[in-house]
């Protein structure tokens, strides 16, 4: 930091990860294991086919909280 001509300084430093919660899906499903639909009578792909049944992995990515939001204040003499 530099010199502000003052005997002390206080600082504030607010960081925010996902603040809109925005959550990121994994692949979708992609296996076809034909069912039988009763309403149409026919066969097709189960209703999981072009679902995401999982959360993307990364850096940042946890399974407890999708949004952080980090406070930091720092007071120098």
């Amino acid at each position: 930091m530099g010199n502000t001509g003052h005997k002390y300084s206080l600082n504030f430093n607010v960081q925010a990860l996902n603040l809109f919660n925005d959550i990121d899906l994994g692949t979708p499903h992609g296996g076809i294991q034909p069912t039988f639909n009763s309403s149409t009578g026919l066969y097709g792909p189960g209703p999981e086919f072009g679902k995401s049944t999982s959360l993307a992995g990364g850096i940042f990515s946890t399974s407890s909280a999708a949004r952080r939001i980090f406070v930091q204040m720092a007071f120098q003499f």
